[in-house]
């Protein structure tokens, strides 16, 4: 069987959607209030961490909720069960920060080596991605 790796990237306020959405669902809401920041970072061990700063409706100062890797994994795929963004059950899930998005790899029936950098990418702790500016266009249009 082939195997198949995929990305999805996701912006800022699908990070955001996705988080408030997935803490409603189990019950434990984010505050109401606007989004102020949202700042993704490497976690020390490897995985993605996000903190999220939002102001109150009610004024006063704004609140803090950090997510770790594995939460923010189950509310990404939530995210595409609730939107109709087809997943494979049995794939292997990872999170990537990507600049300012996040990518969630996806892999089925990866074995070996010799896979391209993406499967690798998958397999191993996360590293931060490198600024825009350093990307080279390999077959430019």
């Amino acid at each position: 069987m082939p195997a198949e790796i995929r990305h999805l990237v996701f912006c800022s306020s699908e990070i955001a959607a996705a988080v408030r959405e997935y803490r409603r669902q189990v019950r434990r809401p984010l505050p109401t209030g606007a989004l102020r920041r949202l700042d993704l970072s490497t976690a020390a061990g490897g995985g993605v961490r996000l903190a999220i700063e939002i102001a109150p409706d009610a004024g006063g100062s704004p609140e803090t909720t950090e997510l770790g890797n594995a939460e923010l994994a189950d509310a990404l795929i939530q995210y595409c069960e609730a939107h109709h963004i087809p997943l494979p059950q049995a794939g292997t899930k990872g999170l990537q920060r990507f600049g300012d998005s996040l990518l969630l790899i996806v892999t089925t029936n990866l074995r070996g080596a010799g896979w391209p950098l993406s499967a690798a990418l998958s397999l191993h702790p996360a590293i931060p991605a490198e600024p825009a500016e350093n990307v080279v266009a390999l077959n430019p249009a």
